[in-house]
């Protein structure tokens, strides 16, 4: 029976620790939690409270084992995403100085599309009408990231 629940033990760290290296759905996590459980459950029904305590402390130990291997070896910086995002999500400061300014509907607008503003692309929306490509736009709001457009009658 030990040699059965030394088995289970091994296979549940193991899937705990591959839980912790795939992303996933979490059944390899879920799947070894079940296994260590069990063999916790089974060790104090059957062999009593300090034999119990051992296994739990044996468990904790290995896998605490496992994870310095994983930094030690490498595997662990392959998994792990270290990169930040140090920029601004927005810069609203692409917009000063836009409102009421002329420009050229590159794409069409369909509400949505591409205008550009003095060699300055940008992402706009027409106030509800389709404006054909090559047609002047003026900016008559920013409500903000959306640049609001009508066709310009000149």
């Amino acid at each position: 029976m030990a040699i059965w629940l030394i088995l289970l033990g091994a296979i549940g760290l193991i899937l705990v620790f591959a839980e912790m290296l795939m992303p996933g759905f979490g059944i390899f996590g879920i799947l070894g939690s079940i296994c260590l459980l069990g063999v916790l459950f089974f060790v104090g029904k059957f062999y009593g409270l300090g034999i119990f305590l051992i296994a739990l402390l044996l468990m904790v130990l290995v896998f605490a084992c496992m994870l310095v291997f994983g930094k030690k070896s490498g595997l662990y910086e392959k998994v792990v995403l270290r990169d930040r995002q140090d920029t601004k999500d927005f810069d609203e400061s692409t917009f000063e100085g836009l409102l009421n300014q002329i420009g050229t509907a590159k794409t069409i607008l369909r509400p949505y599309g591409v205008a550009d503003f003095q060699g300055k692309r940008m992402d706009v929306c027409s106030n509800g009408d389709f404006i054909d490509k090559d047609t002047l736009v003026r900016v008559i709001a920013i409500r903000g990231k959306i640049v609001m457009v009508e066709k310009c009658e000149q």
